[in-house]
């Protein structure tokens, strides 16, 4: 009985040495890809969000007038970033607030026959947003996006629907 015992236990050593790679492969798998990959995701999910704001934004500030537009506490600038942070910017981890920038340019101008030589105006806002990564990774050394903040900037340009409120 005592050699039967004996070559089992040879038997399961040599067929379970896989088993001691497992670990060490496993950390290499978490740490090195899927911890890297969710940051990754998140960052996109992230662009997304801020895209819808700076839609949003960019939709409003086309339909009222300039100096309502660059107001710091009007609905461009304070009211739509803070309803979006209250919906889906809870979704975004920002550091520091939502900044917008609103310029304007000059479009077509319209000619032709019986064209009155009217020009189209331009708004042009850009959103920028600080976040920090969803899930910092400690042993990567500043790498934006896995262990320290990174900007997300959003930039659209749009049509005024009436050109005598842009400057």
């Amino acid at each position: 009985m005592q050699s039967r015992k004996y070559s089992t236990r040879r038997k399961r050593t040599k067929s379970g040495a896989g088993i001691a790679e497992f670990g060490p492969g496993f950390f290499v798998l978490l740490i090195c890809i899927f911890f890297p990959m969710l940051d990754l995701i998140s960052i996109g999910l992230s662009y997304c969000l801020i895209m819808v704001l700076n839609y949003n934004q960019i939709q409003q500030a086309s339909l009222v007038h300039f100096s309502e537009a660059q107001d710091a506490g009007g609905a461009v600038k304070k009211g739509i970033p803070d309803t979006w942070k209250n919906g889906m910017g809870r979704f975004v981890n920002m550091s520091g607030n939502v900044q917008t920038d609103i310029s304007y340019r000059d479009g077509q101008t319209e000619t032709g026959q019986g064209a009155n030589g009217a020009q189209d105006k331009i708004v042009r806002l850009r959103t920028t947003i600080n976040c920090n990564p969803f899930l910092p990774i400690p042993f990567f050394f500043g790498i934006p996006g896995i262990n320290a903040p990174f900007p997300l900037v959003v930039f659209q340009e749009r049509q005024m629907e009436n050109p005598d409120y842009a400057p």
